[in-house]
Order: structure tokens, then sequence, then C-alpha cells
């Protein structure tokens, strides 16, 4: 049994268009405490970390432990006839096997998704060491990865002390974008074990930075190592995107 209620049609467009960045299927784990899921894209290069505890919803009931696989597109295309002032329901009927989403406003609607088969294995998230740890206003890392985008199609970014450096280098040239440590820099905190440079693919970031819906952004990396990106979602709900490295040949 599960049934819960959202005021914000905006909050669950941006979990919507968050998923879409990776998935064509998503496998939310919902359960008494909130709504979950960890999965990879096809390709395993990126993963998506999704925290939706029961309090961002107005209303939230659930009885044991529910595994619901549905299609994005289809989430895609109902989140976009959702009115801004709609109040939303989410239920799951068990018995048909349905996803219900209901939208109360003008007029009241109601979709119901036939639940897709999950997958054989639960994928859990594990905490992954990092030497570094920063806190940042979001529109200064995308403004950074389209910076960087114009020459290259890979993105390498340094941290020391004082900084956040990103650069790319292609065929016509090379770009540079430095962030200072500072009370008026868009980078507000920056806290490491020891400096840290790693490359990351350009494509994946621009798509990732797209989907930040908040203001500010932690990310946190080592060198060589996977780089994770984290924005909250509504009151108390997150969503973490882990990009793995691009390993550059050493001569």
């Amino acid at each position: 049994m599960f049934h819960a209620t959202l005021d914000s049609t905006k909050t669950w467009k941006q979990i919507v268009d968050a998923l879409a960045t990776l998935l064509t299927e998503v496998n939310f784990v919902i359960s008494e405490t909130g709504i979950s899921l960890c999965q990879l894209d096809s390709s395993k290069a990126a993963m998506i970390d999704l925290k939706l505890p029961a309090g961002v919803f107005q209303e939230y009931t659930c009885k044991g432990e529910h595994v619901v696989c549905l299609g994005v597109d289809e989430l895609v295309r109902i989140s976009k006839r959702m009115a801004g002032d709609d109040r939303l329901e989410f239920s799951l009927d068990e018995k048909t096997q349905r996803f219900e989403i209901r939208m109360i406003g003008q007029a009241d609607r109601k979709f119901s998704l036939m639940l897709l088969t999950p997958p054989d294995e639960e994928r859990k998230s594990k905490p992954m060491p990092y030497d570094v740890r920063a806190e940042m206003y979001a529109n200064a890392f995308k403004q950074a990865v389209k910076d960087i985008g114009v020459v290259s199609g890979h993105i390498k970014i340094h941290a020391d002390k004082e900084s956040l450096t990103f650069t790319g280098e292609g065929g016509i040239g090379e770009a540079q974008v430095v962030l200072k440590i500072g009370d008026e820099s868009p980078l507000y905190d920056l806290q490491m074990e020891k400096p840290a440079t790693a490359m990351y693919s350009l494509s994946y970031l621009s798509e990732i930075s797209k989907a930040m819906s908040s203001d500010s952004l932690v990310l946190q990396f080592a060198t060589d190592k996977p780089i994770q990106m984290e924005f909250s979602v509504a009151e108390g709900g997150a969503i973490k995107f882990i990009l793995a490295p691009r390993i550059e040949r050493r001569r």
C-alpha cells in the first residue's frame, strides 16, 4: 500500500528531468521512510542516486517496501501535462500492477502506468573516499562547463588549497576557468585532504548540469576517481550524480 501527495508540480518535474538525463527506466524503491533510487546509466559510466524522504511530501503513507519500475519517456510526457497549480497524488495499485499519478486542479486527471519488470538485483550506493569537497553556486559550475565546451569534449578539474580550476583543450585551442575561494566568489567553501586532478566527459557533465535545479552544488572528487555532484530537491531531498573519470594515457 502506498499513497502520497505533493503540492509542487515544479518539484516533481525537476526530479523527472534529472532522471531523464541518464536513464530510460527508473526503479523507485518505496518504503515507509520515503522514495529512493540508485541506478547506473546504460553505459555504466554514470550513476544517479535519489533520496526523497517522506517529509518532502505533504501526505505520505506506505506499508512495506515496493520496487516500482517505470519508463522514463512516459513520466516525462505526463509531467509535461501538469499545470503549475495542480496538486499531485501518487498511489500504487498492487492488484492491477499500476502506478497512478493524479493531477487535481481545474480538472481531475489520472494516469495509470503499467509497472515494468524490475531488475534482479537492487543497487545500493556505497560511500566513496574523496580528497576534495567544494561548495559553490550551481550556476558557476554550469558556466564553467559551457566555457570549456567551446574548445573541448573533456574537462579537467584541479583543486588546491585556494582554488578550483577547470581546463580543456582541443584542436582549436584551450580554455581555463578559475574559481578562487573567497567571500565574493561563487566558490564559498573548499575542503581537501590533498590536491586533486581528474578529467571527465564534457557531454555527460553538460547534461547533468542542465538537471541541476537548486542554487547550490556540492562537488566531491579525488585524483583520477569518480566525481560526485549533489544538489537538493525540495526540503530534505537530494540528487547525486556520480561520473567515472576519463583516465589519460601516461607517456
